[in-house]
């Protein structure tokens, strides 16, 4: 039995349950991928927390460099210094550019979950399938994976309307 088996093993012991609370089995299907979503959203949220609280100090780093150069660059401008201003205005778009893609690399810490969830649901929901109405007349089948974005989806909007009331935190600025 290889790692990944005997996670998703694992992970039908705490998951399954919620599958078959509702008696019919399509309700029971969603409600568990909206709860198997939810705590993927609300696990990535604690990992993009924790990222940022061990980066903090150089992320304030990033951001005092960036105004610092800004600041300089413009007031080299003001003086009608455009050697300086070239200068400083590249390492404070230097600056931004490592600000920027730290800040999109911790929002990308939120989506690990993610994989292991869809690796689970492969596991276990492979053979599932839905029947859409796309147009009138014209049916889709869906699997596993439509489902779950659809229901990411909503666990992401519903958490971004609950944040506060679910995390008793607030956002790391």
């Amino acid at each position: 039995m290889d790692l990944f088996t005997f996670l998703y093993m694992q992970m039908d012991k705490v998951l399954m349950p919620f599958y078959r609370l509702p008696d019919h089995s399509v309700a029971g299907y969603f409600s568990g991928t909206f709860i198997l979503c939810l705590a993927c959203v609300i696990i990535g949220e604690y990992s993009i927390s924790a990222a940022f609280r061990i980066n903090r100090k150089k992320i304030a780093g990033d951001n005092e460099e960036m105004a610092r150069f800004h600041d300089l660059s413009i007031k080299a401008l003001k003086a009608g210094n455009k050697a300086a201003y070239k200068a400083c205005n590249s390492r404070a778009n230097d600056a931004f550019g490592k600000s920027f893609f730290t800040r999109i690399s911790l929002s990308a810490a939120s989506l690990w979950p993610l994989f292991i969830a869809l690796g689970w649901m492969q596991y276990r929901f492979s053979g599932v399938r839905f029947s859409l109405l796309l147009l009138p007349g014209k049916w889709i089948t869906v699997g596993y994976m439509f489902t779950f974005v659809l229901c990411y989806i909503t666990a992401r909007v519903l958490f971004a309307k609950f944040r506060k009331t679910i995390l008793l935190s607030r956002r790391p600025s």
